[in-house]
């Protein structure tokens, strides 16, 4: 049986597409290319993959509906492998949904490191937390030795025993978190805010699990970037490329998409809460 990770190739250069193939294939992927949006979709759906490369120009469709459109059925990681090198650019694709982006030209190595850092982001996080010990822990029992209850997350039922109600069938207290309505499952990878499911791409889900363990604790952009995997592009012999442009901007741009989705007001914070010049924590 082949068990190897799948990657869809989306890409219009052939040469370029030749040259994703081949280093993909040689660290290992079973890799499918596509040369146009409309097939590279098709792809997507037939074949399941673990992540997906996706210029942005192409021939059929632009490169921001295609992963508009993926999202609207799965959750792969999406690295953009395009030639726009302007931070406009980048920020609108991380926006749409992707979890990485890559200026070419292509370097093979750098392209590896990125697909495999994205793989390799956690599921289930340990961050430092703020200890409060009258109140349970909501985390895996495996987890429990390594850590500590958070002071602002509360099991949905202890709320409703609370109000004199009956409870609503709360997330497993052993693997959810909930904060102000909302709700985080982190075996389902499921979150929900009032009983509404959320449409979260797998980079903002962490990054909400993220916050929701570390509770009323302050996490830092520099943390962030760290704890989600995301690769820094390093300086070539030429100087400093576009991608080491503040990578706590992409950290910003995933917080802003997590409030938008939430309806929170970054001035008038519900849920999540910047506190300037060091980070985001719980409102």
């Amino acid at each position: 049986m082949d068990d190897r990770r799948v990657v869809v190739v989306i890409e219009r250069d052939e040469e370029v597409r030749s040259l994703l193939r081949a280093t993909l294939a040689e660290a290992g992927f079973d890799v499918h290319c596509a040369a146009t949006g409309e097939s590279g979709l098709a792809l997507v759906q037939a074949r399941h993959p673990d992540t997906v490369t996706l210029d942005l120009v192409l021939p059929d469709m632009d490169g921001y509906e295609v992963l508009q459109r993926i999202r609207e059925f799965s959750d792969t990681y999406i690295l953009i492998v395009t030639a726009r090198s302007a931070l406009r650019a980048t920020l609108k694709a991380f926006d749409a949904g992707a979890d990485d982006y890559m200026v070419k030209p292509i370097r093979p190595r750098e392209l590896r490191a990125r697909v495999d850092g994205m793989l390799r982001r956690p599921r289930q996080l340990t961050v430092p937390r703020i200890v409060t010990p009258r109140e349970a822990p909501l985390v895996s029992p495996r987890l429990r030795a390594s850590v500590a209850p958070v002071r602002s997350l509360r099991p949905a039922e202890t709320r409703a025993v609370a109000q004199g109600t009956p409870a609503a069938p709360p997330l497993a207290a052993a693997r959810g978190y909930e904060h102000k309505g909302l709700e985080l499952d982190s075996a389902t990878r499921a979150a929900t805010l009032g009983g509404r499911a959320l449409q979260l791409t797998r980079t903002e889900f962490d990054l909400l699990h993220i916050l929701l363990q570390r509770g009323s604790g302050v996490v830092t952009k520099t943390e962030l970037v760290g704890l989600l995997g995301l690769v820094k592009w390093e300086a070539g012999p030429g100087g400093r490329t576009a991608g080491t442009r503040d990578p706590g901007r992409i950290i910003e741009t995933h917080i802003g998409n997590l409030r938008r989705k939430l309806g929170d007001d970054a001035r008038k914070p519900r849920w999540l809460k910047t506190v300037r010049g060091s980070g985001y924590t719980l409102a």
